[in-house]
């Protein structure tokens, strides 16, 4: 229940996210403000009470004089017509009262405690205390000397509700002027957060039209600000990556199916021959072409299995210590055995024993697929030069060829399936065209990259850089 009654109040749009934290910030902002106010204002009118009642019991006790002074005090005052209705009280300096004005409101016996111990300083003082009626009053008192006879303690009060009642005026003043800026501010606000999100609303209904027209468009919305300016930019940056992470797969996956279409087509011719002539003796060379065929596909099926893993990030399950030198070495010993035939020399140094963290399994097809690519591209009595070396972050790995080379324009597709730079690679090389792309994607999943330099007529050089694992301390 709470959860649904937290989501009713939770705001959705940012908009009214806005809309709420600027009027929440200026209500707390206006609350600190008035409530200054208030507190300066409190403490004027409270000093201002105190120094006029100060000053009348002064001119109270100047007024009075003579009849003080006489030796019955409250019958002298009793007779003042005026006296009796001022709230004043008459005590000596040891807290006895003398005259009690009957204007005078009772108060309790702690208020009579508090108004004897003032009536003992030997100075004026004001104090604070509440009547029966639980009204405040404010004291002031004012020492008399007397000839011969104890000082009297002259006491005027006054009730501070007047003081109270202006307070409670200004706060609610100040509490209806909150309130008006605050309604004035959510209209202005809300003008305000829809006129500076108009332009994100154009994007987004830019953005739409564009996901159902197609990618080939961009946006052309200017946010008039450098921040969603620059949203902008990213976006048509990402629609630009979409565009062409679309464009290559579906290049991809024709190419995959002309790479399939053609052991299909040739199984197919075999199948019908046979079916054609069922009593006639197989022709050895039909088994052997549907054979090859068949296992043609089979490692087409197998590297796209493989291609697809990589670049899902899926490829290594379990990481290990791999030494890259002794990979090296077993891709060389393969590596001669195909160049043989042809006389093609092939070289490994490894002298150092950098250790990577990964798939030995996986390194080693990747470095094995770029050495099988150097060979196969090699001119005949040409070398194939293999080189680990070892920094101290990062292993190199390097594969030198003397073959026909890459043309400067090719560089740049040669991980790309199925591309081919070159009319020479092509199928009856018995390649699937995915190596040089299976390669790059299993050192990109083990945190490294592939550098390439080539010139035409003077070979390749293919480089795989891999992040080291720290030596042991």
């Amino acid at each position: 229940m709470f959860s649904a009654i937290r989501a009713r109040l939770t705001l959705r749009s940012i908009r009214a996210r806005l809309t709420f934290w600027y009027l929440l910030t200026l209500a707390v902002a206006l609350a600190g403000f008035a409530a200054f106010v208030w507190f300066a204002r409190a403490r004027t009118l409270y000093s201002e009470f105190d120094a006029a009642l100060e000053i009348r019991a002064h001119e109270v006790v100047a007024e009075f004089r003579s009849a003080l002074l006489e030796l019955d005090p409250a019958v002298s005052l009793a007779i003042r017509p005026t006296v009796p209705g001022m709230l004043l009280l008459v005590r000596t300096s040891r807290g006895a009262v003398v005259y009690r004005a009957p204007a005078f409101p009772p108060i309790g016996w702690a208020a009579e405690r508090d108004l004897a111990a003032a009536a003992r300083e030997p100075r004026a003082s004001l104090v604070a205390v509440t009547d029966r009626a639980r009204g405040t009053l404010r004291v002031a008192t004012v020492l008399v000397d007397r000839p011969g006879t104890d000082r009297l303690a002259i006491q005027l009060a006054a009730p501070i509700a007047p003081v109270q009642t202006a307070l409670r005026e200004t706060a609610v003043t100040m509490g209806l002027a909150i309130l008006l800026v605050l309604l004035i501010a959510a209209y202005g606000s809300s003008r305000t957060t829809r006129y500076a999100l108009a332009p994100v609303d154009a994007i987004v209904a830019r953005v739409r039209e564009i996901q159902s027209s197609g990618l080939g468009e961009r946006l052309d919305v200017r946010g008039g600000s450098a921040e969603l300016d620059r949203l902008v930019s990213t976006l048509n940056e990402m629609l630009d990556r979409i565009e062409a992470s679309m464009r290559v797969t579906r290049r991809f996956a024709a190419d995959a199916s002309h790479e399939l279409q053609t052991p299909l087509t040739v199984m197919r011719a075999a199948v019908e021959t046979l079916q054609r002539e069922p009593r006639r003796a197989v022709d050895p060379a039909i088994g052997r072409d549907l054979l090859a065929e068949i296992e043609r596909s089979s490692m087409l099926v197998r590297d796209l299995r493989l291609f697809a893993l990589a670049e899902a990030g899926q490829v290594v399950a379990v990481r290990e210590p791999v030494d890259v030198s002794a990979l090296a070495e077993q891709c060389g010993e393969i590596a001669r055995a195909l160049g043989e035939p042809r006389q093609i020399r092939v070289d490994v140094a490894a002298p150092g024993a950098p250790v990577v963290s990964g798939s030995a399994l996986h390194l080693r097809r990747a470095i094995l697929n770029i050495t099988t690519n150097a060979v196969t591209y090699s001119a005949p009595g040409s070398s194939v030069q293999i080189q680990v070396t070892a920094s101290e972050d990062r292993a190199e790995i390097t594969v030198r060829d003397e073959g026909c080379g890459i043309a400067a324009k090719d560089l740049p597709h040669i991980f790309e399936p199925f591309y081919r730079a070159d009319p020479a690679r092509a199928r009856d090389t018995g390649g699937t065209g995915l190596g040089l792309a299976i390669a790059d994607q299993i050192v990109r999943a083990h945190g490294g990259h592939v550098q390439v330099a080539s010139q035409p007529g003077e070979g390749s050089t293919f480089t795989i850089l891999l992040p080291t694992i720290p030596p042991a301390r």
